[in-house]
């Protein structure tokens, strides 16, 4: 007679559980954190950086533009890091719009360009914000593309009071007041830092990156080769929450809610993996009961 099977899928399971438990206990502490009064919650969870310093020099670089200032927003975020600086991303694009500066958005990755196309129908299902901006399209090739838009980034086919702008300039980098560059892995600040800043030594860069970028950025902020950076989770927060705050909570501060459906998920996913054992132990047996 053979020996039952269920004291093994019970072992099965309890090791599962008890690998699992730290894990479990910390994102339930982090989910209920999120659950907690703004006023206990800016104790318990806060999520921004009580130094400023990168927040005030992006309001710093946004301060020193012209009026009207034309603004190039290079998006070139990648769709694995993009989650963590969407928050700061949208936040600098409405700080900018309510300053009346004149957005143009290019991108020189795939996935840069699936984001910025996301983000322009954002702004169209909210109603507002995407006449205002021009779409420079995906000019391609990365870096290759990056060093050609020195001379022409403006697309025959491009059409707009703000194209028209740039092109009455030249349209070329020279047009900008200030490149905003969307930060990822496939072409970083980096690319704008050493390509574009010794052929266009007079343009400003801001720059807005994931955290893995900080460490190789920060020295290019140091030496004023980059005129703003936020490349942290806190200081990006920081900064967003600054924007909210200015324009009377027009836009959105980051809240808990984000944070817990992403806990949930996550929660869901480790719940799901432990049971697979059970399941798939389980289903020899009714088939040989069917048998």
């Amino acid at each position: 007679m053979s020996e039952s099977p269920r004291p093994a899928r019970r072992k099965v399971v309890t090791d599962a559980v008890r690998e699992a438990a730290p894990v479990l206990a910390l994102l339930v502490l982090l989910a209920l954190a999120t659950l907690l009064p703004p006023d206990l919650a800016g104790v318990a969870l806060r999520l921004e950086s009580a130094d400023r310093t990168r927040a005030n020099g992006m309001d710093a670089a946004f301060d020193r533009l012209p009026e009207r200032a034309l603004v190039l927003v290079a998006f070139d975020a990648d769709l694995g890091t993009y989650a963590e600086i969407r928050p700061v991303v949208r936040a600098a694009i409405a700080d900018l719009q309510g300053r009346g500066a004149r957005l143009a958005m290019v991108s020189f990755t795939a996935e840069g360009r699936a984001l910025a196309v996301a983000e322009l129908s954002r702004l169209q299902r909210l109603g507002g914000g995407v006449e205002e901006i021009a779409d420079l399209g995906f000019a391609g090739a990365a870096e290759a593309g990056l060093i050609g838009a020195i001379a022409r980034i403006v697309p025959s086919e491009a059409e707009g009071s703000i194209v028209e702008a740039i092109r009455s300039r030249g349209a070329d980098l020279d047009a900008f007041a200030l490149a905003l560059v969307v930060s990822g892995g496939d072409l970083s600040v980096r690319s704008w830092v050493e390509q574009v800043l010794p052929r266009v030594p007079d343009l400003p860069i801001a720059a807005i990156a994931p955290t893995f970028l900080e460490p190789e950025l920060a020295p290019y902020l140091r030496t004023g080769q980059l005129r703003a950076l936020l490349a942290t989770l806190p200081e990006g927060l920081a900064y967003a929450d600054g924007v909210a705050a200015a324009d009377g909570g027009r836009t959105a501060s980051v809240g808990a809610m984000p944070m817990l459906v992403g806990l949930l998920v996550a929660l869901g996913l480790i719940v799901q993996s432990l049971m697979a054992p059970l399941v798939r132990q389980s289903r020899p047996d009714r088939w040989r009961r069917i048998g």
